[in-house]
């Protein structure tokens, strides 16, 4: 689009771009496209989006000039210039290109078994490590990787990175994909230790609850996960920590059977990925939808989607807070990654400026409708939720196992589950 030269005001004009229907009195702005959406157009495979996906696997793939293989972008909505995701397809007994980007970049295996290599700039070693379906790992910053796949039939990874904001940060490919800088920091030290699992439990520094630090976790459908119970009784979760990373964290969680989350809302950006299990989310505009849309007149306002293994979501599609809510209908536990998210407590986490309190103070999370949060307890949801609940696992041949006290207000806080 060529930009007409610039026309100063006059009479009652206002400056700005205008609709020639309306005269030159009410200003516009215009959508342009980013760095990032450039970017990713002249990539040249398709680009998913929308809300979510009921399995990664089944979305089209095509050749991949710069990463090898066959692959397409996932842009849900709530993510756009914010998170880059993709799934990638590597062919049998064979390789992707050898890769270097300045920013962080994380991968689920959902499908093969193979190896990465990793190693520095101008550094002969090289450190590897292997992996099989559900490993999870992490490349360090600006490190040289290459996947191979080990495998007679193609591995296929779902991969989440922070490329939007670099890119749309520098605008240089050659900054971005050609810079042979070392971040000692992060992958350094000695590197036969650099890629072996561990499952120590820590403390997560802003919000106490449990952190791994493992830069791989081999398999993730059977990783212990301690019990939480924030967002429901017998909830499980953990927050891991990979290669140095100081913009893409996230966690892993997981709901019995027959269970679910209390909705609560927060602003666009979180993706849940499954990894075991069955299950379906909900979604929707906490303003307009208020906390019982279905009983207001207003379910045509949420979407759901159920999803198994592969299969993800973007909880909040935004642009304000969105009410969202997770549901465990399977036989089997349901075990969710969230996949994107930044290094909980540090400025910019869900919102938060980091100058609302002084360093070391306690900061209320996850508070309910009432205790100056905004998770509907459970005997405030709309009746419906329940209803829906109780006969989907009916269909699939599950029991729900939700204590009838949640439903009550004096109930509400009840720990049903010992670890």
């Amino acid at each position: 689009m060529t930009t007409p030269k610039f026309r100063e005001p006059v009479g009652n004009e206002k400056g700005g771009w205008w609709d020639e229907k309306e005269g030159r009195t009410l200003p516009y702005g215009r959508r342009i496209e980013t760095a990032w959406e450039r970017f990713r157009t002249e990539e040249g495979i398709p680009v998913f989006e929308g809300v979510g996906i009921s399995d990664c696997r089944d979305l089209p793939r095509g050749d991949w000039r710069r990463v090898g293989g066959k692959g397409t972008y996932v842009q849900l909505i709530g993510t756009n210039n914010t998170y880059g995701m993709f799934v990638v397809e590597v062919p049998p007994r064979s390789a992707l290109n050898v890769q270097r980007h300045m920013y962080e970049e994380r991968y689920m295996v959902v499908e093969g078994r193979g190896s990465t290599e990793v190693w520095k700039s101008g550094d002969s070693a090289v450190s590897a490590f292997e992996w099989q379906p559900w490993s999870l790992f992490s490349i360090p910053l600006n490190a040289n990787f290459r996947i191979i796949n080990s495998s007679s039939s193609p591995a296929i990874l779902f991969a989440t990175n922070t490329a939007p904001r670099i890119i749309n940060v520098f605008q240089s490919d050659r900054f971005v994909f050609d810079c042979d800088f070392n971040f000692d920091e992060r992958f350094g030290g000695n590197l036969e230790d650099y890629w072996k699992s561990k499952d120590e439990l820590e403390h997560l520094p802003a919000y106490g609850r449990a952190m791994v630090q493992s830069n791989v976790i081999p398999d993730t459908v059977s990783a212990y996960l301690p019990l939480d119970q924030n967002r429901g009784p017998g909830h499980r979760w953990v927050s891991p920590a990979q290669a140095g990373n100081t913009t893409l964290q996230g966690w892993i969680a997981e709901y019995p059977s027959g269970r679910y989350a209390k909705a609560h809302a927060h602003g666009a950006g979180a993706v849940l990925f499954c990894i075991r299990g069955k299950g379906y989310s909900i979604t929707w505009p906490s303003k307009e939808g208020g906390t019982t849309p279905w009983k207001d007149g207003k379910g045509d306002l949420v979407q759901m989607l159920e999803y198994g293994p592969g299969g993800l979501i973007s909880a909040a599609p935004g642009p304000s807070d969105w009410y969202h809510q997770h549901f465990s209908y399977g036989r089997d536990p349901w075990r969710i990654m969230r996949c994107t998210g930044g290094i909980m407590g540090n400025p910019g986490f869900e919102g938060g400026r980091g100058d609302e309190h002084k360093v070391g103070d306690l900061i209320p999370i996850h508070r309910e409708l009432g205790q100056g949060g905004n998770a509907i307890p459970y005997h405030m949801q709309d009746p419906w939720v329940r209803e829906y609940f109780e006969a989907k696992c009916r269909e699939e041949g599950s029991e729900t196992t939700m204590p009838p006290e949640v439903y009550t207000e004096s109930g509400a806080n009840i720990q049903v589950m010992e670890d």
